[in-house]
C-alpha cells in the first residue's frame, strides 16, 4: 500500500517539476491540450495555462534500473494549490507501453494488466486522496482502465475511467472513507 501511495507521490512531484521547468513560450498549444473528466457524474477540467504554469504533462521513459517502461499523464487544476484538483495515471510495465491498449489494474477479458505497476489517483478540492492501484495481496481496489490513443515526441492522449477509494490507512489499518466514480475521462497532454 505504502508503495503505490509512494508511486503517486512521486508523479506529482514530477507534474510538479515539469510544470516549473517548461522555459518556452506555449501559449499558442493552449487550445490544442485539455484534460478533462467527471466525477460521480459532475464535469471536470483542467485547462492548459502555459502562460502561468505546465499543470497537463505526460512522461514515457525506460527505467533502465528496474527495466520497466514508465508512462505517467497528469492533469493539475493549479500547480501553487498542490494536492488538490489533481488526477494521474501512472503505468508501468516490463513490455513497451503502446496506443490501443486497455491498461488495467483487474484483469478481464479485452483488459492488460501491466507487470510493475497501474495507479491512478484524483485529489479533490478538499485534498482528499482517492486512489487505485493493482490487487496485490488483499482486495483493496476497484476497477480503474486507461487507453493510449497517441503517444508523438510532443503529445500524449487517451481516455481513462474507473472507481477511485478513499481509505483512511491511520491506525495500521485501511477504512474506508469514500469513493468516487471517474467517467468519460479524456486527455491530451504535452510530453516532456
Amino acid at each position: 500500500m505504502k508503495k503505490y501511495l509512494l508511486y503517486f507521490i512521486v508523479l506529482v512531484l514530477n507534474l510538479f517539476i515539469a510544470g516549473c521547468s517548461k522555459e518556452d513560450d506555449n501559449t499558442n498549444l493552449k487550445s490544442e491540450y485539455y484534460f478533462r473528466f467527471k466525477v460521480d457524474g459532475n464535469q471536470v477540467e483542467y485547462p492548459f495555462t502555459p502562460e502561468t504554469q505546465i499543470n497537463l504533462t505526460g512522461l514515457l521513459d525506460y527505467d533502465e534500473r528496474m527495466q520497466t517502461y514508465v508512462m505517467n499523464v497528469g492533469g493539475i487544476e493549479n500547480i501553487f494549490e498542490s494536492m488538490t484538483n489533481t488526477l494521474t495515471i501512472f503505468v508501468s510495465d516490463t513490455q513497451e507501453i503502446l496506443t490501443g491498449i486497455n491498461y488495467s489494474n483487474i484483469s478481464g477479458s479485452s483488459v492488460t494488466v501491466p507487470y510493475f505497476s497501474f495507479g491512478m489517483g484524483y485529489y479533490d478540492s478538499e485534498g482528499n486522496l482517492y486512489i487505485t492501484g493493482l490487487n496485490t495481496v488483499t482486495e483493496l481496489y476497484e476497477t480503474a482502465i486507461v487507453n493510449f490513443f497517441e503517444i508523438t515526441d510532443t503529445h500524449i492522449s487517451g481516455t481513462f475511467s474507473g472507481t477511485l477509494i478513499w481509505y483512511d490507512f491511520n491506525g495500521g489499518t485501511n477504512v474506508l472513507v469514500d469513493s468516487v466514480v471517474v467517467s468519460e475521462g479524456k486527455f491530451k497532454v504535452p510530453r516532456y
